[in-house]
């Protein structure tokens, strides 16, 4: 018999060691997929009183709080909060939490890895070699080390990404007006104007999240601040990006490359003509996706649950608003 809250899962599947800590407290779980819709959210949090929901990509809406008067937690499994209507949830005192920096580590990684490919070149080479070419010289790559990299967002992941690069011996510059001056990694330059780090970079890789203030932040503008032959890594959030803007900026060869885990729609339009750029590397918004990083991810998302649910302080900076 079930004796504990009921708490919606907003996933295909959760780690093992966050389904472990809903059975101990004896929670009543209704599983829906990743991909449910608002209205789908909305039947689930209809069916009985509903007290938290653990959410991945579903829009949380006024009209989820609605059909649920007993919520009082929304969790993200991740760090981007863009799907949930915070104010809405303030509004009505339901606490938002996001798993911050738990899966920092991750990301930083395939934006590491993402660099690396771009700037060798790694994907037309690959597609050169299926087709039955041996292409040594169609195009000369980039050596990572000693580059300039212009970091803009330096939280969790961009501070992780700089750790990262230490052994590449790059200089590293930041944007990131919101960083507190204690928190900038020892040896990082600081830039208060984007353009300012748009113009010195070698390679752009954008950690930051999704606001008003953000929202396609790297325009036609921002790009031609970029000097030509410039790399751009995006592993934030796809909107950060104006998408046609960026096809113009790599069909001209103002800029070198892009490599992109976000996009503005996702899955993104087959017919984009981002998919006809010869070095763009893509991946399915998967920066999180490793087996150790979904596990760090989904336990925080529980016990960010339970914390407010028992009446507990949670983690200052995984609390939302």
């Amino acid at each position: 018999m079930r004796n504990g809250p009921r708490i919606i899962v907003n996933s295909d599947v959760l780690a093992p060691a966050a389904m472990a800590l809903l059975e101990a407290r004896g929670a009543e779980v209704r599983m829906l997929p990743t991909r449910a819709s608002e209205a789908e959210m909305i039947a689930a949090v209809s069916e009985a009183p509903t007290h938290a929901i653990l959410v991945r990509t579903t829009q949380i809406t006024p009209a989820v709080y609605d059909a649920a008067p007993d919520l009082r937690v929304v969790s993200k499994h991740g760090v981007g909060y863009d799907n949930i209507d915070v104010a809405a949830a303030s509004a009505r005192g339901i606490a938002v939490l996001r798993t911050h920096g738990a899966n920092a580590r991750s990301v930083a990684e395939l934006a590491l890895g993402m660099m690396l490919s771009v700037l060798r070149y790694m994907v037309p080479f690959d597609t050169a070699l299926r087709q039955g070419t041996w292409p040594q010289s169609a195009f000369m790559g980039h050596e990572l080390s000693g580059s300039k990299l212009g970091i803009v967002g330096c939280g969790a992941v961009g501070s992780s990404l700089v750790a990262l690069c230490r052994p590449f011996d790059l200089e590293i510059r930041i944007y990131d007006p919101y960083l507190l001056p204690d928190a900038i990694p020892e040896g990082v330059g600081r830039v208060s104007v984007l353009d300012e780090l748009l113009g010195w970079a070698d390679i752009v890789t954008l950690h930051c999240p999704l606001t008003d203030e953000t929202d396609r932040m790297i325009d036609a503008a921002a790009l031609a601040h970029m000097r030509k032959g410039t790399f751009l890594v995006n592993a934030g959030r796809g909107p950060l990006v104006d998408d046609v803007a960026l096809v113009a900026a790599l069909e001209s060869g103002h800029l070198a490359g892009a490599a992109l885990d976000t996009f503005i729609v996702e899955p993104p339009d087959p017919d984009h003509p981002l998919w006809k750029q010869k070095n763009v590397v893509f991946t399915p918004h998967i920066g999180g996706s490793t087996r150790q990083s979904l596990e760090r991810v989904a336990v925080q998302a529980v016990e960010n649950i339970f914390y407010v649910l028992d009446g507990k302080p949670p983690l200052a900076k995984c609390v939302v608003g």
